[in-house]
């Protein structure tokens, strides 16, 4: 295993380990799967209901994704052409980004549904093709979308957003 792919799988563990303890504190039961289910790295559980959550954590940089996951993208020629976000967005299905800080106790929480994120997903990936007028400099075929910090901003420690489905 390589140490780029190594310290990936670290903070991943970290990241999950850090929301089941954060969901234990607020009296949620969570238990994660470790990558064996698609979509789901945590279920979380209080009084009879569980929702499924995403956990993305890393140490520094921008989290990046493959933007055709969340909006309709059309490649003509070299050009781009941007559609709408994907039908099959989940309102249901919570992403819970983790900044793992060097100081214990310091780490950051951004909860977003997976329907509010393939909007700003859009809204970014739409700047940055107009920027380039639709053709992507290094590599046209490309759809790797970063997401910053500064557009999670909104959503930092937005707990609450599990209440709707798991009421105390």
């Amino acid at each position: 295993m390589s140490k780029k792919s190594y310290q990936s799988q670290l903070s991943g563990q970290i990241g999950e380990s850090l929301v089941v303890a954060e969901l234990g504190r607020r009296e949620i039961v969570a238990t994660s799967f470790s990558g064996n289910v698609p979509e789901i790295d945590l279920l979380a559980w209080r009084n009879g209901r569980s929702i499924g959550l995403q956990v993305k954590s890393l140490k520094k940089g921008t989290f990046g994704v493959d933007a055709r996951n969340y909006i309709e993208i059309e490649q003509c020629g070299d050009l781009q052409k941007l559609g709408s976000v994907l039908t099959d967005m989940k309102e249901d299905l919570i992403y819970v980004f983790v900044f793992i800080s060097e100081n214990y106790g310091s780490d950051e929480f951004y909860l977003i549904s997976q329907r509010e994120l393939a909007t700003i997903i859009h809204r970014s990936y739409s700047e940055y093709l107009t920027r380039h007028r639709g053709v992507r400099p290094r590599n046209s075929k490309a759809t790797h979308s970063s997401i910053l910090k500064k557009d999670l901003e909104p959503f930092k420690n937005c707990w609450e957003i599990l209440e709707g489905y798991l009421p105390n």
